[in-house]
């Protein structure tokens, strides 16, 4: 009963802060690319409990579409049309800019902004190639700005916990990991849209791209080690496009470290049993297997909603534990992964030390392990963008 009445405490208070401090009065000024539908989650929600963010700003070529979620979300500005984007960057009552807009025009619309001298938080994946990481991560480093991969599971002290366990070798040396990231098959509209971006090969489409990077940065996270070889990988293709566009992903790992990995994402499981009736469950945990014993993390993307992390130590008792806030620093039981990571942002762009925060090359380690799986399941790496190929040398 008392996990269920946290969990209810934790979900009323994810979505309705009980502490709405009042902003200071040179808070950072936050512009959206795009009505998104992720951004409520990753930064405006995040924001209201942040004396130091404003969501000062949003654009999107609908006007109505435009004027309405700025209406809901309480956003004061609001741009809109062909020329609404440039707009938003020209703006100089915006500091940052959070791009959550299709994976083809990350690289586009971030650079814009890095030029436009606006720090940059991205949504995952930073971009559809990994010379096009490299070029924004130059790009920001040149000008001394702050970017952003959004692979906010790893601010989660949930997270990084599992990390302390394995490197504090209570459990001896790493020696393989399972992550998983899948959906059931569901209905169009409930989590993906009938004609979603995440179906379009020329927008960066395919569940490598979207649930995929999940599992690939919780191997590298937690192995702390890049990869040697694809041993394997099989792709299942979408229904919309099958030869270009992956439903499901399975692949085995070899990192440099010689530990083993296996891998698997999914947008829509189907059902199992006669006629595949029943449906699966939802996919998301990792699995590490050490010498001494082994560790289950589960619901390691969303670990604020719910997680456990269970320990089995060779010839002992097995033990469970839950990690909602940091012993010591930023945080509180309520706060989500997105919260965690917007905290890091802001100290990043202060000049503070973030509690914690990524390596420079991961967003190209990213794409480089993304591409190397689908090289190895025979389906076309994502396609560059004309952006990139008209602009990167510019």
């Amino acid at each position: 009963m008392a996990g269920i009445v946290s969990l209810l405490s934790r979900l009323r208070k994810l979505n309705n802060p009980p502490e709405v401090p009042a902003k200071q009065p040179n808070a950072l000024r936050f512009g959206i690319l795009g009505a998104a539908r992720i951004a409520p989650a990753a930064l405006i929600v995040p924001a209201a409990s942040h004396a130091d963010v404003i969501v000062t700003a949003v654009a999107s070529r609908d006007q109505v579409k435009a004027s309405a979620y700025a209406k809901k979300h309480n956003i004061p500005t609001v741009y809109y049309g062909t020329e609404c984007y440039q707009q938003l960057l020209d703006d100089l009552n915006v500091d940052a800019i959070y791009n959550p807009l299709p994976n083809s025009l990350h690289y586009e619309w971030t650079v814009k902004a890095l030029n436009a001298g606006k720090h940059v938080l991205v949504e995952k994946p930073i971009a559809d190639t990994s010379a096009e990481a490299q070029q924004m991560i130059d790009l920001a480093t040149q000008k001394g700005l702050v970017l952003l991969e959004a692979i906010h599971w790893t601010f989660h002290p949930a997270s990084q916990r599992v990390k302390e366990l394995i490197d504090s070798g209570e459990l001896g040396k790493l020696k393989s990991i399972k992550a998983d990231f899948a959906l059931p098959k569901i209905p169009h509209g409930i989590v993906f849209l009938e004609d979603d971006v995440r179906f379009e090969y020329d927008l960066g489409g395919g569940v490598t791209m979207d649930m995929g990077v999940y599992p690939l940065s919780a191997v590298r996270y937690f192995s702390s080690s890049d990869l040697a070889k694809v041993e394997s990988a099989s792709a299942i293709g979408h229904e919309r496009d099958p030869a270009r566009i992956d439903r499901a992903m399975s692949a085995h790992l070899v990192l440099q470290s010689s530990v083993e990995a296996d891998v698997f994402f999914d947008f829509g499981m189907p059902g199992w049993g006669p006629f595949h009736l029943l449906p699966r469950m939802v996919k998301g945990s990792v699995y590490i297997e050490l010498e001494g014993g082994t560790i289950d993390y589960f619901n390691f993307a969303l670990p604020t909603v719910y997680h456990s992390i269970t320990v089995k130590p060779i010839g002992k008792k097995a033990r469970i534990e839950k990690v909602y806030q940091f012993k010591e620093g930023p945080g509180k039981e309520w706060w989500s992964t997105y919260r965690y990571q917007l905290e890091a942002f802001v100290d990043k762009v202060r000049g503070r030390t973030p509690q914690t925060w990524s390596a420079p090359d991961e967003p190209i380690k990213q794409m480089q392990w993304v591409e190397s799986l689908y090289a190895a399941a025979e389906m076309p790496a994502r396609p560059a963008s004309t952006y990139y190929a008209t602009h990167a040398h510019a």
